[in-house]
């Protein structure tokens, strides 16, 4: 029996919604509050969210999403562009090599591995900037970043899956 058209939207819907939740927590996480310094701590929700849906639904997370966010988030942010997308490929490629272990890793471990990757991650983020900018960027709102990242990931991570439990059966 062929799907209704409202089984379909749907069905595209629920497709989405690791790219659609990852983009409205990034661009909400890019809204400027006016306070001094609060983007050396912010953590990138970009980078646990790709991490979440690239390690548990690679099927909803593709590279091209993942490229996109990350193009869209150096926009926006007003980085350098292509900075973003690289790491992040880097990140997904890393991340691919090892989603078999870690997907059935306990919590423990996989939070271990998210600190070592996103580390990884930021030093390299650090190292294109220092190469592509003049003059030596500062290694502490990166050390910071990463921190609040590590720290917040397991909110993250427990929110994302609820969604999926809840709304990405299958």
């Amino acid at each position: 029996m062929n799907p209704t058209f409202w089984q379909r939207i749907d069905g595209l819907a629920r497709s989405a919604c690791p790219f659609t939740i990852t983009l409205l927590l990034t661009i909400f996480f890019l809204i400027p509050l006016h306070i001094p310094n609060l983007s050396e701590v912010v953590p990138s929700v970009l980078l646990i969210s790709v991490f979440y849906w690239t390690l548990y639904r690679p099927d909803l997370m593709p590279i091209w999403a993942v490229f996109g966010l990350a193009f869209i988030h150096d926009l926006l942010a007003g980085t350098l562009l292509g900075v973003g997308p690289f790491i992040l490929l880097l990140f997904c490629l890393a991340l691919n090599g090892q989603r078999k272990f870690l997907a059935q890793a306990p919590f423990a471990v996989l939070w271990i591995s998210f600190f070592i990757l996103s580390s990884l991650a930021f030093t390299v983020q650090w190292i294109m900037i220092y190469l592509l900018e003049t003059g030596t960027p500062d290694f502490r709102p990166v050390l910071f970043q990463n921190l609040t990242t590590v720290a917040v990931y397991p909110a993250f991570s427990w929110v994302f899956a609820l969604i999926q439990r809840s709304l990405l059966k299958g």
